[in-house]
């Protein structure tokens, strides 16, 4: 199985490594679960994503809209439909779209868009770059093994960055004046007659 191996300038991260033709992580693994996000940034992954047999295309779609819990068994569906067809048209438009995103990742990886390393709540290893999806900003996470100096991406998505909370600002009433009785004064009415 072929690697590419993405050089990279970020402090305390030598190379991330990403798998060809592997659909469960690695390039081919950010097709199948996120071609729809990704080809708002790479215009031309929906042209190669159309020579793809309809068949494929639907199994995909199913593993990209899959719950958690039955992700798996989509992404062996993807699998399976890909053993059977050994076809060279299928396989090269599939290279092909590896090698845009890989070309993508080329552009982005820069210390200027890298924003910060996190460990998500089941504590999986997040680098995060700051993108543009179109007009709008995002970020690009890269969910990466947790070996130290050369991680494997497992798998790639965008998210709209959180905009922080507005602070709601609730106006109060204005503090009624007590007088020496303790009554609040009210506003005196002039009195027209007619």
């Amino acid at each position: 199985m072929e690697r590419r191996i993405f050089s990279t300038l970020i402090p305390g991260c030598q190379h991330f490594l990403a798998d060809y033709d592997n659909v469960y992580q690695g390039l081919l693994h950010i097709i199948v679960r996120h071609y729809r996000q990704f080809q708002k940034v790479i215009p031309a992954l929906w042209t190669v994503m159309q020579r793809l047999p309809l068949e494929l295309l639907q199994a995909m779609d199913a593993a990209t809209f899959a719950r958690s819990e039955d992700m798996s068994d989509r992404l062996r569906d993807v699998a399976n439909i890909l053993e059977g067809d050994k076809e060279s048209a299928v396989v090269e438009a599939l290279i092909e779209a590896q090698e845009l995103v890989a070309a993508y990742f080329d552009t982005v990886m820069t210390p200027t868009c890298y924003q910060k390393k996190s460990t998500t709540k089941a504590r999986k290893l997040q680098h995060i770059f700051e993108v543009k999806m179109g007009v709008a900003d995002a970020e690009l996470i890269l969910a990466v093994s947790k070996d130290a100096s050369n991680p494997r991406i497992i798998t790639s998505f965008f998210r709209k960055p959180k905009k922080p909370t507005p602070i709601a600002v609730i106006p109060t009433p204005q503090p009624t004046k007590r007088t020496a009785s303790g009554w609040e004064t009210v506003t005196k009415r002039k009195r027209y007659a007619y």
